[in-house]
């Protein structure tokens, strides 16, 4: 009996123990879960530099002479920055004073080129003149500049005496002047003033004369400057004294030409005081 009582006592301890082992679950944890983070994008990767369109600020016009005389032809490049594309580029061009420097409408440039040439057509000017010649491609302007000069100065001229000829002169017995005339119409450019000297041994007169007055009597001259002079014979032997002439033409801007001169034989005619 006592031992039967012994075994339902055990048997319950051990019942007890396994129902305690299973009700122990770990309460399930409640707390909220952090919320996820979004990743930061990513920066876009740099975009490769385009390559420098045709028309860009490296684009240029150059003229070739930059100065030039009336009637000549330049020649201008037009030279853009990248090759021209398929089809070419078509490079408008435009002169600020087509009256003296005159170029066509527009120059292609051949694809996969750089440059193209084109000619500038000039008038003969008056006075030294500058024109602006432009290029436009691509939105961009090229600009050069080109000076267009007048006919160079060139002074020329003859002495001639009704008497003795050309480069000779005779002492006039009425009026004791000269009877040659100073002829400079060979003369080239647009002339405004003539600027004629004569000189016998120190002393020299100097004449200007007004254009068109190309061919004029020497003034200034008489017994005084004759008798300045230092002689000579011609191959006829007749005494003569010498005289030199100098000749120098101006435009209207001021420009002088060079001096030209020339010796004259001077014949006394036995006025003056001269034997001969």
């Amino acid at each position: 009996m006592h031992a039967h009582r012994l075994l339902v006592v055990l048997a319950l301890g051990l019942l007890t123990l396994a129902v305690s082992q299973c009700g122990s679950v770990a309460p399930a944890d409640t707390s909220p879960s952090p919320t996820p983070r979004a990743a930061p994008p990513t920066a876009p990767a740099p975009a490769p530099a385009p390559s420098p369109a045709p028309g860009s600020a490296d684009s240029s016009l150059s003229v070739s002479p930059a100065t030039i005389q009336g009637q000549a032809q330049p020649q201008a490049t037009v030279t853009l920055a990248a090759a021209a594309p398929d089809g070419g580029a078509l490079v408008v061009l435009k002169s600020d004073n087509p009256t003296v420097a005159k170029v066509p409408a527009s120059v292609t440039v051949s694809p996969g080129s750089h440059s193209a040439t084109f000619i500038v057509e000039t008038a003969t000017v008056v006075v030294r003149t500058s024109v602006a010649i432009s290029a436009s491609y691509g939105g961009t302007s090229m600009t050069a500049t080109l000076t267009v000069t007048p006919p160079a100065l060139v002074a020329s001229y003859v002495v001639r005496s009704r008497t003795r000829g050309a480069g000779a002169c005779a002492v006039d017995s009425q009026s004791q002047e000269l009877d040659c005339v100073f002829d400079a119409s060979a003369s080239q450019g647009f002339i405004g003033t003539y600027l004629w000297t004569h000189t016998m041994g120190p002393t020299t007169q100097r004449q200007t004369a007004g254009a068109p007055n190309a061919v004029v009597s020497p003034q200034g001259a008489g017994c005084p400057l004759y008798q300045q002079g230092t002689g000579g014979n011609d191959s006829n032997g007749d005494r003569y004294l010498r005289m030199e002439v100098t000749l120098q033409v101006r435009d209207g801007a001021g420009v002088v030409s060079d001096v030209v001169r020339q010796p004259v034989r001077v014949y006394p005619n036995r006025q003056c005081g001269f034997s001969y």
